[in-house]
């Protein structure tokens, strides 16, 4: 049985004036209750995050307090405590900026004045210099590197994307800086010469677990040492065994 009642309301969200069938309407049309909808499920959203980074605000001082009384601090500790990243302080450790004691496979320890030492230098700051830069007048075409190096045409164009590789166009050809190409694979070279044991992909696959996605991604953020051995990647057994280890400490 239909209604026959008519009840002005204003709509909740474009504030125009309707007639409602029931006391209980809030919109004027579907389009309306559907931006309602969103614009209450986008709110609910903000809230919640906000709720989250005030959890992490709140458990990041918490651990700022704790670590102001301890001596001897963690990865975790000292990069939290310097304001950087974990990557950053394996970096530094990787340089010689700083030093650690490698308590385990899976534990650095740090002592606390020996990080505030690296700001008490009274040297003043030296700002960079900025070389001269001489022109490019070498180069190779893709098919000579190809060629030179025993690679294929994809993992060419991938190291010159990763190494950001000087290079130039001219009539339809790729050209390619002779010296930084050269440069590569001697650094690669010496890199590689003295491991003796490598992974293939499929390996990892075997005893990690890991897709191949997330195989690269690590060898390409860590740059862990790989080699081509003809159609298949080679990956260093023990870098990437080390990296894995820091990754789930």
């Amino acid at each position: 049985m239909s209604s026959n009642i008519s009840i002005l309301r204003v709509c909740e969200y474009c504030g125009k004036q309707f007639e409602a069938k029931t006391t209980v309407t809030r919109f004027c049309s579907k389009s309306c209750n559907g931006k309602a909808y969103k614009n209450i499920f986008r709110a609910n959203k903000i809230n919640q995050s906000n709720i989250e980074t005030q959890a992490v605000n709140e458990n990041t001082y918490s651990e700022l307090k704790t670590i102001q009384y301890k001596d001897v601090l963690t990865v975790s500790e000292a990069a939290l405590y310097l304001s950087v990243s974990r990557q950053t302080i394996y970096n530094w450790l990787n340089s010689g900026v700083i030093y650690g004691k490698r308590m385990s496979n899976r534990k650095v320890l740090f002592f606390k004045y020996q990080l505030i030492e690296l700001f008490e230098s009274r040297q003043a700051y030296e700002k960079p210099t900025l070389k001269e830069r001489k022109p490019i007048t070498e180069f190779y075409t893709i098919d000579e590197i190809k060629q030179k190096y025993n690679i294929s045409n994809t993992w060419v164009f991938k190291i010159i994307k990763e190494n950001r590789m000087p290079k130039t166009m001219s009539n339809g050809k790729t050209f390619v800086s002779k010296k930084h190409i050269d440069k590569y694979f001697t650094d690669k070279n010496k890199n590689i010469q003295h491991i003796k044991e490598w992974y293939t992909v499929q390996d990892i696959i075997n005893k990690y677990g890991l897709s191949k996605d997330q195989i690269y991604s690590r060898v390409n953020r860590f740059k862990i040492p790989k080699s081509k051995d003809g159609k298949f990647s080679k990956i260093s057994k023990k870098h990437f065994d080390e990296h894995h280890v820091i990754r789930i400490e």
